[in-house]
């Protein structure tokens, strides 16, 4: 009996799972098809993934290390997917430090700096933290005087899943708040997070 009600508990806490909870979409995100058509909507480009990596370390033997959610290298960037609740794991000063850390972790000696890769920091977040009532922020650089883009090779994009538009992104920020499958836009994400529930059955 104890055996079948524990069961019972397991089951009832899967289904309640959600692709933004951190650690359902870290197991969704193995799936590297899924992976990139996520970024394809979020990036609104075609994306080659190269390599993937679900729940990469960078350790820093100076100082604070990370543990990155998701990390991709694609033909010209390196990308850092982090899902993050509130302001506090969302922090601005957060993918500052992030991308500091894989600037150092994929850099060499004597390279030249016009081959430091570009990288991409993407939030997704359950909430608006940064408050402007948006859908998706794109971060960049700019000259004060001109207000041109500084072209250092990185990107800072946070994405707010409050808003569920009529729009591919809002479609795909509704699928990550699915509790139900059958409730889900997007074919490849309803049958892998169907597949990777049942796995961990």
């Amino acid at each position: 009996m104890l055996v079948c009600e524990r069961n019972t508990e397991y089951l009832d806490a899967i289904s309640r799972l959600r692709v933004i909870d951190d650690d359902f979409m870290r197991i969704v995100f193995k799936d590297k098809e899924c992976l990139a058509q996520f970024l394809e909507i979020i990036l609104e480009r075609s994306i080659e993934i190269i390599e993937w990596h679900v729940q990469y370390d960078i350790n820093n033997i100076l100082g604070r290390s990370i543990s990155i959610d998701v990390f991709v290298k694609d033909e010209d960037h390196y990308i850092n997917i982090e899902v993050q609740r509130d302001y506090t794991g969302a922090h601005p000063r957060r993918a500052r430090f992030h991308g500091s850390l894989i600037d150092a972790s994929t850099s060499f000696p004597k390279e030249e700096w016009k081959e430091l890769p570009n990288i991409i920091i993407i939030f997704i977040t359950e909430e608006d933290v940064l408050g402007y009532g948006l859908p998706i922020y794109h971060v960049h650089r700019t000259i004060e005087e001109n207000n041109q883009i500084f072209d250092e090779g990185s990107e800072i994009i946070y994405v707010n899943a409050s808003i569920q538009e009529e729009s591919a992104l809002g479609r795909l920020m509704h699928d990550f708040q699915c509790r139900e499958t059958r409730e889900m836009h997007y074919e490849f994400l309803r049958k892998t997070t169907i597949l990777k529930s049942s796995s961990k059955l």
